[in-house]
């Protein structure tokens, strides 16, 4: 099999799984060390945020 047709293979596997996006962005945050450390800090940023409004409540 052709590394053209496994890659298409994957790729319609991504999509009719949902996950293609996911796969992009940690494909991307591979090659980009800028985007993991703003994707970690999202994160801590998020998690932070739910914690605060759940001691709020």
């Amino acid at each position: 099999m052709k590394t053209e047709d496994k890659d298409n293979l994957k790729t319609t596997a991504l999509i009719a799984t949902g996950l293609l996006t996911e796969y992009a962005l940690f494909q991307s945050m591979k090659r980009s060390k800028t985007l993991t450390v703003m994707v970690i800090v999202g994160v801590i940023f998020f998690v932070g945020f739910f914690y605060f409004l759940f001691n709020i409540a």
